[in-house]
């Protein structure tokens, strides 16, 4: 028989909670709870509600209740419904998604939470941990799975019937609060031994405050740019005849083109660049010139410190012969690049950064610098700038 809802048992469920990670005590008072009698489940929508059904929290103990709220603050501060969307998950994937989700918050939580069954984790599955839920929820759908469990439609983005309960949390509200716990796990975590906390939330928490965004796409974004930009400017040509032409016999009209732009890549070969380093994401801008459509007869590469060792034009980084290791000046070496004939409008520069620029941008040339590493090196302000982690290269 159903019973009313043990609002005080609740009400102290979540005071353990914040006791036990005061770092989450925003995003656990910012949930409504609201009885659902017959669901048996405790569970989240995406706009932060919490619907709970009276009979299982009678059954539950106190700690039980407060793992479970911790678990589902997991799922609303790592936006798995929003996530959910993004990959297309519908009502025959939201099992596997929801399995792939609980994986990733339960990695390194289940032996500090007291959660009612048993715990979805990584082991379990039968897959590696620390990876992330979409990788999860790619291998679930390979295989089929006994275990269930009922989140809500704020792990799997699937609404149902009874989570109905109104606007709740708004999008921008939810974002602030994201930030409020992020920040208040990492000033957390400064203060503690390691293995204190659960390592799960300060990646996340380090990610969501700092996100990465992929450098290859970023310099793929400025090369198309930088070669549009030159290739762009048009110019006039009287090798090929002008299609007015016809209409004016006494005269011979010159034509418009638009040239391919010629690229030089810049090698910084001084001591401080490793050759594998250098060798890997020489290979990867390689790969991005070949994909905006640059033919190989129209790349030059240099190997560069504080002089030029070798100008090379070739098709594949294999070709490259990388030889230097004194000092470093790159400003050098985007004059010696733009001294070849014929002269490049794109000059990318690979670089850890430590040298000097020139103080004026070279006129008629687009300057892209990859900066590998982590140093905080000045580069001009008229140089577009893609930083290339350093264990991503």
């Amino acid at each position: 028989m159903t019973g009313s809802l043990d609002r005080q048992k609740v009400a102290a469920a979540r005071l353990w909670a914040a006791t036990h990670y005061p770092y989450l005590a925003s995003a656990l008072f910012a949930s409504r709870v609201i009885p659902t009698p017959g669901t048996n489940a405790v569970a989240v929508d995406d706009r932060w509600n919490l619907y709970v059904d009276p009979d299982l929290v009678g059954q539950w103990t106190i700690e039980g209740i407060g793992g479970v709220l911790v678990h589902h603050t997991g799922h609303l501060l790592r936006d798995h419904a929003g996530r959910a969307r993004a990959l297309g998950v519908d009502r025959k994937t939201a099992k596997e998604w929801t399995l792939a989700a609980d994986a990733e918050i339960n990695d390194d939580l289940d032996e500090d939470l007291d959660v009612p069954g048993t715990p979805v984790t990584p082991e379990a599955l039968g897959l590696e941990a620390g990876r992330l839920a979409e990788e999860y929820f790619r291998r679930l759908l390979e295989h089929d799975h006994d275990q269930e469990c009922e989140c809500g439609s704020g792990a799997d983005g699937q609404p149902r019937d009874w989570d109905q309960g109104g606007p709740g949390v708004s999008k921008n509200s939810a974002h602030l609060l994201r930030c409020q716990v992020a920040s208040e796990i990492l000033r957390e975590f400064r203060g503690k031994e390691p293995g204190a906390m659960p390592m799960s939330f300060v990646r996340w928490a380090e990610e969501f405050l700092n996100p990465r965004i992929d450098w290859r796409r970023l310099l793929a974004a400025e090369i198309r740019r930088g070669i549009a930009n030159v290739s762009g400017k048009v110019d006039y040509t009287y090798t090929r005849p002008s299609r007015r032409a016809s209409v004016t016999k006494e005269f011979i009209l010159p034509s418009l083109r638009k040239p391919i732009p010629d690229v030089a890549v810049v090698v910084d070969t001084s001591g401080s660049m490793s050759e594998k380093q250098l060798g890997q994401v020489l290979a990867e801008v390689e790969g991005l010139l070949r994909s905006v459509g640059l033919g190989k007869q129209r790349l030059r590469v240099l190997s560069f410190d504080a002089d030029a060792h070798t100008v090379q034009r070739v098709s594949s980084a294999k070709q490259v012969e990388l030889i230097g290791g004194g000092g470093t000046n790159m400003g050098e070496g985007i004059r010696k690049a733009l001294q070849l004939r014929p002269r490049p409008g794109v000059v990318i520069v690979l670089t850890d950064g430590y040298t000097p620029w020139p103080s004026e941008a070279p006129r008629g040339a687009q300057v892209i610098v990859g900066l590998i590493g982590n140093g905080d090196w000045p580069v001009p302000g008229w140089a577009k700038v893609v930083r290339i982690e350093e264990e991503a290269a």
